[in-house]
């Protein structure tokens, strides 16, 4: 915790310090919402079945520098869920594993009269791995390990990274504004610990998120 702590306040602070105007228009807040995760890769034949979206939730908070009245570079630190369901039958299995995830959108404020502002994004994401469990149900039992137990043997990688890709509105409320946003965040790291043993097994993320937020408003 205390290194992702240490890695946001970096890169807040070196964005302030490339110029003393963004100071002058600061956004922060706090948002939080839904997702819907599954993984990619070799995953699916790891198992030998289809794989469903596994829902989950995800809260964090964020801060805004305006480089220009169209772009802002923006820093978010998010509490996430990930993972993947598969079911067949009265059988269910899930694999959950959660993140601690910074990413660094960079923003198109698309330019429009009244209330609401629209926006585009897209930048890179970096995770690291708080919890990692699989869980199988059947008839009505089910069992819980962890991803490195024995009885599972699917030692996860403790970082990942990726690319992410959304959009959203801003709607102006008292002195900040309501957010609405839908994000892609494709992970492009390996999840699966490699085991020399074994073949070369690829497992990604991949997870769609839709949050709710409000942020606050400071300088011009």
């Amino acid at each position: 915790m205390n290194k992702v702590g240490s890695l946001f306040t970096a890169i807040i602070l070196s964005t302030g310090l490339a110029s003393p105007v963004l100071a002058q228009n600061l956004t922060a807040g706090v948002k939080g919402g839904i997702g819907f995760a599954d993984l990619g890769g070799d995953f699916e034949d790891l198992i030998e079945t289809s794989t469903d979206l596994k829902t989950g939730f995800s809260v964090g908070g964020f801060l805004g520098f305006d480089l220009h009245r169209l772009f802002r570079l923006q820093g978010e630190v998010q509490y996430v869920q990930k993972g993947a369901k598969a079911t067949e039958g009265d059988s269910e299995l899930k694999f959950k594993v959660d993140y601690i995830e910074v990413l660094v959108p960079l923003t198109l404020m698309i330019p429009v009269e009244g209330t609401v502002a629209p926006r585009l994004y897209v930048g890179p994401s970096l995770a690291f791995e708080m919890d990692c469990k699989v869980k199988g149900q059947s008839g009505g039992a089910s069992v819980e390990f962890a991803c490195d137990s024995e009885e599972v043997g699917a030692p996860t990688n403790t970082t990942d990274y990726g690319i992410l890709f959304g959009g959203g509105i801003d709607i102006a409320v008292g002195s900040g504004a309501v957010t609405l946003d839908v994000l892609y965040n494709l992970g492009l790291g390996d999840i699966a610990k490699e085991d020399p043993t074994d073949p070369k097994i690829k497992v990604t993320n991949r997870n769609i998120q839709i949050l709710v937020g409000y942020g606050f408003r400071f300088g011009s």
